[in-house]
């Protein structure tokens, strides 16, 4: 009996000992928290999201994406930035840097978008007008080893969208010691992440880094904002990661569970590996974009002859000033140097230099007296019949006030649908003037 009771006794503590051991193995806090740093190309998402997840079932993970979201501009444009965030959700990405590009979808789309992604969209320095951020000022991860957070910069303030109504544009320097300071009360370890891309420092020693974005802040302001690592930027005294400038690799950085130790390394791709459903999704947004893209649409036939620029661009802009969508447009050309005659859908949009928004500017009759001869006004209106104390709305093209970002001194507002919709409805009533 006393042999049973030994024998059981023993197992147990040898099961208790299994126990612990199984789970020293797969205890979070043992594992360092892995950050993975990639661009935004959206036909590498499949296999970033096969090395991310792959390396999920080891330990905590997290994904930031770098670069611009929207560089597919016919894929932004006839999806309205949808595609972009679903594959990007999909994937499973943790966050990003909400930039100005964001903006050029328009406010009301903006807070769509926001609202429905399932990742952080950073921002702490684009502010609406009551002073609270775009997007998310900052995201907090505890998971792993590591609790971790992180703020975005958009450091383009140039970015004639920030002059829209209704945007604040906030320092950097203030809006980073703002942020950080409300980081530092939910995490011990916190990172800046800025945009846009551009030139920036090479990570010594580390394969695959390599210029992502550049440092307009002087690296000794960077320092003083007291962030334990930089995101696209680098800084005197801290740690940075970049995405890799290889196809090869991604680049991954590992934070130990002290939060006060990082590990630079990167992690070779498999050609061969990708995540199937990411994949799937990425190729479904294509066709059905694609499926836009063919949609053929008539040209009006009521005055024969070819169609040249200088017609087309009369035809689109009569027909949006007879509708009456402003009172004046100004541009200096609507069209690419490579024109062709538009007849579909995709042949519009990949032909207009700017095929997104348009921009509403109110302008006083008095200021639009001295307007170059690119301004073309409505029917019933002329220069020398403007009202001084009026106001008129005068529409353009982004494209065109970030050429001439003069005119939009005192804000604007963008169209509540994109130019390329409007254009195919003009060319399809045939409202030729």
């Amino acid at each position: 009996m006393v042999i049973r009771l030994l024998l059981a006794a023993g197992c147990l503590l040898w099961a208790t000992g299994s126990l612990q051991c199984a789970r020293q193995v797969v205890s979070p806090s043992a594992r360092p928290v892995r950050v993975f740093v990639t661009d935004a190309r959206l036909d590498r998402l499949p296999a970033y999201a096969a090395e991310v997840r792959a390396h999920q079932a080891l330990s905590p993970t997290i994904w930031l994406v770098t670069g611009d979201l929207f560089a597919d501009k016919p894929l932004a444009v006839l999806s309205d930035g949808a595609a972009q965030l679903m594959l990007l959700n999909r994937a499973g990405v943790d966050a990003v840097v909400l930039t100005p590009d964001w903006l050029s979808f328009g406010l009301p789309r903006m807070g769509q978008m926001v609202s429905g992604v399932r990742f952080y969209a950073l921002s702490a320095s684009l502010l609406d007008a009551t002073g609270s951020t775009l997007g998310h000022p900052f995201m907090v991860k505890k998971s792993g080893s590591a609790n971790l957070a992180l703020t975005g910069l958009a450091l383009d303030s140039t970015n004639v969208l920030t002059r829209m109504t209704g945007i604040r544009y906030a320092a950097p320097d203030f809006a980073a010691r703002k942020a950080l300071a409300l980081m530092r009360q939910r995490a011990d370890f916190v990172g800046v992440m800025v945009e846009p891309n551009g030139r920036g420092s090479r990570v010594p020693g580390l394969r695959g880094s390599g210029p992502r974005t550049p440092e307009p802040q002087n690296p000794r302001t960077l320092s003083v904002w007291g962030a334990d690592f930089t995101v696209n930027t680098g800084a005197p005294g801290r740690f940075a990661m970049v995405p890799s400038d290889s196809q090869d690799y991604v680049n991954c950085y590992d934070v130990a569970a002290d939060a006060d130790r990082l590990t630079a390394g990167a992690c070779a791709i498999d050609p061969l590996r990708v995540d199937s459903t990411v994949s799937r999704v990425l190729d479904s947004l294509k066709s059905a974009a694609d499926s836009v893209a063919a949609s053929p649409f008539p040209l009006s036939t009521s005055h024969p002859g070819p169609w040249t620029p200088e017609r087309l661009s009369n035809v689109l802009v009569q027909g949006l000033l007879v509708a009456k969508l402003a009172d004046g447009f100004m541009c200096d050309s609507l069209f690419v140097a490579d024109f062709k005659e538009p007849t579909d859908v995709g042949a519009l949009v990949s032909l207009l230099r700017d095929p997104g928004r348009l921009a509403i500017l109110a302008v006083t009759g008095d200021a639009l007296a001295g307007w170059p001869k690119e301004l073309m006004l409505r029917p019933g209106l002329s220069r020398t019949a403007l009202s001084r104390g009026l106001t008129y709305r005068i529409a353009t093209t982004v494209d065109y006030l970030q050429r001439n970002p003069q005119i939009a001194a005192a804000g604007f507002e963008l169209s509540h649908r994109p130019f390329w919709t409007i254009c195919r409805d003009i060319l399809e009533s045939g409202r030729v003037k």
